[in-house]
C-alpha cells in the first residue's frame, strides 16, 4: 500500500509538467511551420497522453523503493513501466507508425536514452552515499 501512495503521490506531482512540455512541443512544431492548426481532438489527446506519460513516469521510480526489490528487478519493473506506456501512447496518437521497423528504431533511442539517464542517476547516488560514508 505504501508504494502504491508513493506512486500516486510522484506521479501526481510529475504530471503537471506534461501538458507544460506538450504546450512547448506544439509551439515549436508550430514556430517551424510543421503545424499550422490543431483540432480540439489533437489538443485534447495530447494533453491527456503527455499527462500519463508523465504521470508513470514521475511514479515509477517508486519501485526503487521497494526493499525486497533487488536493483535488477526494481530496474526492469521501471524500465518496462516507461517502455510500455510511452510505446502504447505514441502508437495510439499516431506519433509513430505501427511497423516493426519504426518500433525497432524506436525502442533503439529508448534503450540508449534509458541507459545513459539511468547510468547518471546512480553515479549520482553512488557519488552522494560514498560523501556520506566517509563523513561518518
Amino acid at each position: 500500500m505504501k508504494v502504491a501512495k508513493n506512486f500516486v503521490l510522484r506521479g501526481l506531482i510529475a504530471a503537471g509538467f506534461g501538458p507544460l512540455v506538450l504546450a512547448i512541443v506544439y509551439l515549436c512544431l508550430h514556430r517551424s511551420g510543421v503545424i499550422t492548426t490543431l483540432t480540439v481532438n489533437e489538443v485534447f489527446w495530447g494533453i491527456i497522453s503527455t499527462f500519463i506519460l508523465a504521470f508513470v513516469q514521475g511514479g515509477a521510480g517508486a519501485v526503487f523503493a521497494i526493499e525486497k526489490l533487488s536493483m535488477k528487478k526494481a530496474t526492469a519493473i521501471d524500465f518496462a513501466l516507461i517502455y510500455f506506456t510511452l510505446l502504447l501512447v505514441y502508437l495510439l496518437n499516431g506519433w509513430i507508425t505501427p511497423s516493426w521497423i519504426v518500433i525497432s528504431i524506436f525502442t533503439f533511442i529508448f534503450v540508449i536514452g534509458y541507459v545513459i539517464i539511468w547510468a547518471i542517476i546512480y553515479h549520482s547516488v553512488k557519488r552522494s552515499i560514498q560523501k556520506m560514508n566517509t563523513k561518518l
